[in-house]
């Protein structure tokens, strides 16, 4: 209860800040923006990416030390710093790696590979793609540079920032919600946090941003306290279910079962039978979506 009237307030105080975000680095929109340069081959520069990527990782290291020192509701500060002559553990030999597909012009599927860091674990469950996510993070270049960071806490939505970032979420766990009975000051223990280095394609690409070069390999550090199931139309289907396709675009032409131009995570009606998808979806409460016909495919597309 109280975590549910947390996620309700928190979210109901961030409306400023989520209207902000539009003019925020991970939204992509900002005033410093320039012309975007003629795309690169989506595979030549996956290729020199990578490279940067792989140098950077077996060449730098990161304050692991303070994280395993520090207490479990304290949050650190994420640095990198070259390993040179100190005997630090280089960061590659402690990520993982994930692809991530990134569609060409041509609507092909390009797999690219993000380095994840898992820092510390969270106690709680993770978020999908899809969620909007309580946290704090800090983005920075391969040269150290901070292009944009919250030391403290605010709401992302998951579908609302760069590709990457997104992908990332489900590698986090969130926290123990706290609240002191005596003042009210809302706390979070056991909060999970990552960082990963991601190449151009998962970022802003060829378009500059601030002091985002084009091309440029970013690299996000992030601590999550909570987040909230995703279901932008209130439809009760989570966003996450409305990617028919699973493959993480979400507006193509195979997530619009009516094909109204209106993707299902916005459509209040995703099969077009003039009946709101929430009082199809799943009335019996079972937890499964209603298959009235029994024809195999669920009620609210099923138009039938």
């Amino acid at each position: 209860m109280y975590l549910a009237n947390l996620i309700f307030e928190m979210k109901k105080s961030s409306i400023f800040f989520l209207v902000l975000l539009s003019v925020t680095l991970i939204y992509c929109e900002d005033t410093n923006r320039t012309t975007a340069e003629p795309p690169r081959d989506l595979v030549e520069q996956r290729t020199v990416d990578n490279d940067s990527l792989l140098w950077f990782l077996n060449n730098h290291y990161y304050n692991y030390e303070e994280f395993e020192s520090a207490t479990s509701d304290e949050r650190v500060e994420f640095v990198f710093n070259a390993v040179e002559d100190t005997g630090k553990t280089p960061l590659i030999d402690d990520v993982t790696e994930h692809v991530v597909q990134v569609k060409d012009p041509n609507g092909e599927f390009v797999d690219h590979t993000m380095y994840v860091l898992n820092i510390r674990d969270g106690v709680g469950a993770s978020p999908t793609i899809a969620d909007s996510v309580y946290v704090t993070y800090k983005g920075m270049l391969l040269d150290g540079t901070v292009f944009d960071q919250s030391k403290t806490q605010i709401w992302f939505d998951g579908l609302g920032i760069v590709r990457g970032f997104g992908a990332a979420m489900p590698f986090l766990e969130r926290g123990t919600y706290l609240k002191n009975p005596n003042t009210g000051v809302v706390d979070f223990d056991g909060f999970g946090s990552i960082a990963f280095f991601m190449p151009s394609a998962l970022g802003y690409y060829n378009t500059p941003s601030g002091v985002i070069a084009p091309y440029s390999p970013l690299v996000f550090a992030v601590d999550l306290y909570t987040f909230a199931v995703s279901d932008h139309d209130g439809d009760s289907v989570p966003t996450i279910d409305e990617d028919l396709n699973n493959n993480h675009y979400f507006a193509e032409e195979e997530d619009d079962t009516d094909g109204d131009g209106v993707p299902n995570y916005l459509d209040t009606d995703d099969d077009g039978d003039g009946e709101l998808t929430i009082n199809e979806y799943d009335v019996n409460g079972d937890g499964t979506p209603d298959d009235t016909d029994g024809d195999g495919i669920p009620d609210y597309l099923d138009a039938d």
